[in-house]
């Protein structure tokens, strides 16, 4: 990310602001991230950190075997990892020292900040839509099958923008991919509202918005303005729509990505696609 310009980690608004300028000069070959984020599963040292020379109450059950990387060992329960090691980085090295909860942690990997002052910091994805926009009506950022729960430090998790404000806030799915039904709650009009009508309301607004000059030049009201063209954009695109549809896709493909509630088949890519 500091090769690409956007440095994320460790940014305030200030910081922000001037990599915002440094990407206008600066361009990413990257057209797509998607950032996995699993809270609970088996142990690092079970898996990607083995620490076969520790002593056995600290060491795993489970033994490490070589990848086609020279320098990195991993677990004998990810033999397919082990021929791809050349494609990915391991970094073992990452600690905080706040509360011992998982909710600390979460803040450090989604926005690598530790809260402080009453300060949210943003989620990388929302701190790279306001750096770099959208590429049209489809979000910049993501969040499915859906935002974390409670997770015991009843804390916030560095999920949504922060201090950057409600405006870039990820698109959250609220749906899960692998059912047969799947549709997104929030992409279509309630189904007793049609598109003539769902127009008309958007040309009732103009009218209104027409007679509060006074208060539409307020920020509270830009904010507002602002969010319901994107909400419109969205909940009226074909692309969106499209995006969306998985019947569109192979069954070969979708069982290849995993028929589980994160497997969206070659449609994530379209999704989650950002700016070259």
């Amino acid at each position: 990310m500091q090769v690409g310009g956007l440095g994320l980690l460790d940014l305030g608004l200030p910081g922000l602001l001037q990599a915002a300028e440094r990407t206008k000069k600066n361009k990413s070959r990257a057209k797509a991230v998607i950032f996995l984020h699993q809270f609970g599963g088996p142990s690092h040292v079970d898996t990607f950190d083995m620490k076969p020379n520790a002593p056995a109450e600290i060491r795993g059950p489970f033994k490490p075997i070589k990848t086609n990387n020279p320098d990195i060992q991993i677990s004998e329960i990810f033999p397919l990892h082990a021929k791809l090691a050349d494609k990915f980085s391991l970094v073992r090295t990452c600690y905080h020292t706040a509360a011992a909860v998982h909710d600390t942690g979460h803040q450090m990997m989604q926005t690598g900040r530790l809260f402080t002052g009453g300060i949210n910091t943003p989620h990388a994805g929302c701190a790279l839509e306001f750096l770099k926009g959208r590429r049209n009506e489809l979000p910049a950022h993501i969040i499915l099958p859906q935002a974390m729960g409670p997770t015991g430090g009843n804390l916030p998790h560095g999920q949504d923008a922060g201090f950057l404000g409600k405006a870039y806030d990820p698109f959250v799915l609220n749906a899960d991919p692998s059912k047969k039904d799947f549709k997104v709650p929030d992409l279509l009009p309630p189904s007793e509202i049609g598109e003539a009508r769902l127009e008309r309301r958007r040309e009732l607004r103009q009218v209104v918005d027409e007679a509060l000059n006074n208060f539409e030049a307020s920020p509270s009201a830009q904010l507002m303005d602002a969010n319901f063209a994107s909400a419109y954009r969205l909940m009226t695109s074909q692309k969106a729509r499209d995006a969306f549809d998985l019947a569109k896709e192979p069954q070969t493909v979708r069982e290849r990505y995993g028929m589980t509630s994160l497997s969206m088949g070659e449609t994530a890519d379209l999704i989650l696609s950002h700016h070259e």
